[in-house]
């Protein structure tokens, strides 16, 4: 089975995160696991269907920020069904991103460690709007940017509450 997000995509009901992936303070990553994570991904899109990847630009940590997602594009890039693939990485909200400039630019170094000029979904990682309100147009402006730039074919939020959504 396979559930429709829009725009044609189609993904099955499970998705996979990669949270853990590079990220040893919390979840004990191991460069040598690396070929474990691999066998995993490749048998969610051995299923037979399009199969729904959710990173973000901060998975991992330290000098590894932005692990999960150049292992992502390292798996996609040596499987035989690399379209299966649908990614989702979310941009985090940063001190540093203050223009909506800022976090286009983040998503373009997304889709670098990805190895990838276009991914299917771009989020917000999480709202500013409680500690840093100032920044919440940045955001919004630069998932924008991320959509009219052909960067990303949708654009999303995580971790919102309903009235954020709302707003």
């Amino acid at each position: 089975p396979t559930l429709s997000v829009g725009d044609g995509m189609k993904v099955a009901p499970l998705g996979f995160g990669t949270w853990a992936w590079g990220n040893k303070l919390l979840w004990g990553y191991d460069e040598s696991a690396d070929s474990v994570l691999q066998s995993a991904f490749d048998t969610a899109l051995g299923t037979g269907n399009s199969f729904f990847f959710d990173t973000g630009d901060s998975y991992g940590t330290g000098a590894l920020e932005g692990r999960a997602e150049s292992l992502l594009g390292e798996f996609r890039q040596a499987s035989s069904t690399p379209k299966r693939c649908v990614i989702g990485t979310k941009l985090a909200v940063y001190p540093t991103r203050l223009t909506g400039a800022s976090f286009e630019a983040a998503c373009r170094s997304s889709l670098e460690r990805m190895g990838r000029d276009q991914l299917e979904l771009v989020q917000a990682h999480w709202s500013a709007q409680r500690f840093q309100p100032w920044q919440e147009p940045a955001l919004w402006d630069g998932l924008a940017r991320c959509h009219e730039a052909g960067l990303a074919r949708a654009i999303g939020t995580s971790n919102f509450g309903p009235r954020q959504v709302e707003k």
